[in-house]
């Protein structure tokens, strides 16, 4: 199983995963070029389900298929490259199985992230495009919760990101480290790394263990809250004072005790 994630943060964009690889009950995270990010001509690809598509999409860069041609421009163009490769999976590798589904069906689920724009493909080749972030894999409901808190805390995607894969990794059987994450750059791209498709090491970021917020504050040195710089929650501290104010208005100021002559406060009794 497989978690990835994409960021989209102040103009540039992240892509990460982990390298947890199944063989029924037997797991692997030390495989030879175990990296699950894909380097295409244009964009970097990652899946989640059969490790098979993997060795479909190698075999297909090797033999320089011109759906490897593919600028994944836009959308239209994205889903045009799932549909070549769907079709070459019946076509060449008889590996699809008919009438099983309504649509189309090859089980993976995809991202495929360019400088600009980040996309998830399904399982029936519906392409989806996301404005700041996506997950796909077996934890992307912990990485997806995640995002949703930090991303507006965080100013660095590459942390996003970081975060994200340790959130599933942490709370998800079949996530694991090492987490590989790379920025995604305009120059990367038109060429292609000699003698393979995976992303060479020299190009990602890799962790071994999960580190956390360490050295990540979200409160001041002097251990005051950090000052809002979002506009709602600036109106929300503004809305909250004046309901703080109101209340303390509205409650009358409680008497003196009564003293007996000895000055002393009688002591009440709870009903």
């Amino acid at each position: 199983m497989t978690i990835l994630v994409a960021v989209k943060k102040n103009g540039r964009v992240f892509l990460g995963s982990d390298r947890i690889t199944t063989f029924g009950n037997e797991y692997v995270t030390d495989l030879v070029r175990g990296s699950k990010i894909i380097k295409l001509k244009h964009a970097y690809l990652a899946t989640s389900g059969y490790s098979l598509l993997d060795n479909i999409l190698e075999h297909l860069y090797r033999s320089n298929h011109k759906m490897m041609e593919n600028t994944f421009a836009d959308r239209s163009h994205v889903f045009s490259f799932f549909l070549e490769l769907y079709n070459e999976l019946k076509k060449s590798y008889t590996l699809v199985e008919p009438g099983k589904d309504t649509f189309a069906s090859m089980y993976n689920v995809f991202l495929v992230v360019t400088p600009t724009n980040i996309y998830g493909v399904s399982t029936n080749l519906s392409v989806s495009e996301y404005p700041r972030f996506a997950a796909r894999g077996a934890g992307s409901d912990y990485s997806v919760g995640c995002l949703y808190g930090l991303y507006d805390v965080l100013e660095d995607g590459f942390e996003l990101t970081r975060m994200a894969l340790e959130a599933a990794c942490h709370f998800n059987v079949y996530c694991k480290e090492p987490l590989d994450i790379l920025e995604v750059k305009a120059a990367d791209f038109g060429k292609s790394f000699k003698d393979t498709h995976k992303v060479p090491a020299s190009h990602l970021t890799t962790f071994t263990s999960l580190n956390g917020l360490q050295g990540l504050k979200l409160v001041s040195s002097k251990g005051t809250a950090a000052a809002a710089t979002n506009g709602a929650a600036k109106k929300a501290a503004a809305k909250s004072s004046t309901v703080k104010a109101s209340a303390a208005k509205s409650v009358p100021r409680s008497k003196k005790p009564l003293t007996t002559g000895g000055g002393k406060a009688k002591k009440g009794r709870r009903k």
